[in-house]
């Protein structure tokens, strides 16, 4: 083999390694049986499925200007979301960078569980069913059931109060306030967020689990005890 084929090989060698993902941490991939764990959508056709269309046509007619505003700041949702009501507006990526970091890494693991729950159920969104629908925000072109972002939040309040249990029940209340966000903007139904509030929480506890998790949960929760303190300095 020339010289100049051993360099391009050695080349596309690490170009494939750096392309490869990295194996999880946190989540074993056989985890979580997302179709033992969640139960399918109701059937559009029966009487709890026409129920939750005719939620979606209530809540688009009934829509208040507040209720958009709360749908769009939670439509690019990360853990400061929850972070800033509860420790104040300087709970930022750049003041807590192992705490954005941690649940970066958490959000990229949790990614494929939810895409396959999201695979195992193809139910069209509310204004994919109905084109008569205004959402209040932008429109995913992925499946509807179960809510990524309703299971987002849930797995984030697992994991923010094994770190700040003394603020177990605000943690909750975000979750909460996300999930309302997507079914008064018009993007689910609300078997889509229960479900995803139930795999969240599954998958916190599973992630919660893992001995390099709870390793790197002392440096955060170092990070986020420090900020407090300064705080109530």
């Amino acid at each position: 083999m020339t010289i100049r084929r051993l360099t391009a090989l050695l080349l596309l060698t690490v170009a494939l390694l750096r392309a490869a993902p990295a194996a999880p941490e946190f989540l074993p991939a056989d985890a979580i049986d997302v179709r033992t764990l969640i139960a399918p959508p109701p059937d559009e056709n029966s009487l709890v499925g026409q129920g939750e269309h005719e939620v979606a046509i209530d809540l688009d007619a009934h829509r208040t200007p507040d209720q958009a505003a709360l749908a769009k700041h939670y439509e690019a949702l990360d853990v400061f979301h929850l972070l800033v009501p509860v420790l104040g507006p300087d709970a930022t990526a750049e003041n807590l960078p192992r705490t954005a970091a941690f649940f970066k890494q958490v959000r990229q693991e949790a990614r494929p569980v939810i895409n396959a729950a999201k695979q195992a159920w193809h139910r069209q969104r509310p204004y994919s069913y109905n084109p008569a629908l205004h959402p209040a925000v932008e429109k995913p072109d992925n499946n509807s059931y179960p809510s990524g972002h309703s299971t987002d939040s849930a797995l984030m309040a697992v994991l923010l109060t094994a770190l700040l249990p003394e603020h177990a029940a605000d943690w909750q209340q975000q979750a909460a306030l996300v999930r309302w966000s997507r079914l008064v903007g018009g993007a689910h139904y609300p078997s889509d967020v229960m479900s995803g509030k139930l795999l969240g929480e599954t998958i916190g506890r599973e992630m919660l689990k893992s001995p390099r998790l709870q390793e790197t949960l002392g440096a955060v929760r170092a990070e986020l005890t420090a900020k407090l303190l300064r705080q109530a300095a």
